[in-house]
């Protein structure tokens, strides 16, 4: 242990591991992406969550490895940054904040969908928009007046997000329609594989922030890896279930429902479909307000390091929150949501965040040829080279499966990244 974890015990077991990690895996995104996923695949959708699994099980034990190596220097910025030097550090860094500020505008915009099964006037034009703008508005405040408040409420919606979920299956599951499970792709129309693949892959993401605590993990080459993978089963079973009970009860329609989960217990009684979409709202709300007090430390700490503005580095002397920072990334995700679908959000965020993933297996190969291990000896997660080359083949594919547009926008995001690295090296020689 190194002497910045002076101090730290290795004390969470695999149990404690695994609930880690699945309390980051299981969020906003289940209460949306069943229509998504309806669409492009029919009553295939399960599969999707298969891959998912898989691809992401691949990317994890990279990152077991790599985050044993390197287990106390900020995640994936210190990662990298260890493997290939600062500009690589701080281009995982930018890029994961891109991909949380997409996939927090992709959040706002499945709760005012979720609140339009109340008032159906949120549920498109200038309603839809100021709905989202109030959303955001509420957040800022709420986070540079209060992060105590954010973080009561970041705490009391993972506690009821899973309420919502068990209720689902265990009241659905009693009727589900087989014939709605065997119905033709909406329209007729082909499977999008590839669109598939990447919203599977989005429901997965997330899982490698729980790497933080790998320097207090018993045993982590042991630990790591069993937990990677009971919470992937884990979760993976459990979207099986729910796009499977979805479907069953409302067959194509899923692919039209605007709050998928809600429409879908809708069926069996308006009452359930209601308490389904409160649920929703209650655990998306819960996951932007935690996004809004996480996301914006990165601009943060990006100015403090000399890459933004030293404003975006200022505290508030009464409140002690970034305020700037804060106002800037809920701007962001904001316009953001206002611009985009919800699958054109989530695709753009895996799309980023796969980026990141990709350097993170590199790195994870790279430390170990070079035999980097920070807080001593680190015993060598088994399969890492086949897990790479997995990982760097799916994330390939799923590239491919990029529009133009996309490809373009994310090659900018990265040209400016890079910009920002050069002048900073210029200011600070």
């Amino acid at each position: 242990m190194t002497r910045r974890d002076a101090g730290l015990v290795a004390s969470i077991g695999l149990g404690g591991l695994v609930g880690n990690f699945l309390g980051l895996i299981i969020g906003a995104g289940i209460f949306a992406v069943p229509r998504d996923i309806a669409a492009a695949m029919g009553p295939w959708g399960p599969l999707s969550y298969v891959a998912g699994a898989i691809t992401m099980g691949a990317i994890m034990l990279c990152f077991a490895e790599a985050a044993a190596r390197v287990p106390t220097s900020g995640g994936i910025y210190g990662i990298a940054t260890t493997a290939f030097g600062p500009y690589w550090g701080w281009l995982s860094g930018i890029l994961l904040w891109a991909g949380n500020t997409l996939s927090s505008a992709a959040g706002a915009v499945a709760a005012v969908a979720a609140a339009s099964l109340f008032v159906p006037a949120l549920g498109a034009g200038l309603a839809q928009s100021l709905a989202i703008v109030a959303l955001y508005v509420a957040l800022v405040l709420m986070n540079i007046r209060s992060v105590a408040t954010a973080s009561r409420l970041i705490s009391a919606a993972t506690l009821l997000k899973l309420i919502p979920i068990v209720l689902f299956l265990a009241i659905g599951a009693a009727y589900v329609s087989p014939v709605n499970l065997q119905a033709a792709l909406p329209a007729g129309g082909s499977p999008d594989i590839g669109r598939a693949a990447i919203l599977g892959l989005f429901m997965f993401t997330g899982i490698e922030v729980g790497l933080g605590v790998a320097g207090e993990v018993r045993d982590p080459a042991r630990t790591i890896p069993r937990a990677i993978a009971i919470a992937l089963s884990a979760a993976a079973l459990l979207y099986i279930g729910i796009q499977v009970v979805a479907q069953g009860l409302i067959g194509n329609a899923l692919a039209d429902a605007p709050a998928p989960l809600a429409a879908a217990l809708g069926s069996v009684s308006p009452a359930l479909g209601a308490m389904m979409a409160i649920g929703a709202m209650v655990s998306i709300i819960g996951y932007l307000a935690g996004d809004m007090m996480s996301s914006p430390r990165t601009l943060f700490a990006a100015a403090r390091d000399g890459y933004l503005p030293a404003l975006f580095g200022r505290v508030d002397t009464r409140y002690h929150a970034p305020q700037l920072a804060i106002i800037v990334h809920a701007a962001v995700a904001g316009a953001l949501a206002l611009s985009g679908s919800f699958q054109a959000l989530v695709i753009a965020s895996t799309l980023i965040t796969l980026i990141v993933y990709v350097i993170g297996c590199a790195a994870a190969l790279r430390l170990r040829a070079r035999d980097v291990a920070l807080a001593g000896p680190v015993a060598r997660v088994w399969g890492l080279w086949p897990a790479a080359i997995m990982a760097f083949a799916a994330s390939a594919w799923l590239a491919a499966q990029s529009t133009r547009a996309e490809a373009v926008a994310i090659a900018a995001l990265i040209g400016v990244a890079t910009l920002l690295h050069v002048l900073r090296r210029k200011a600070v020689p």
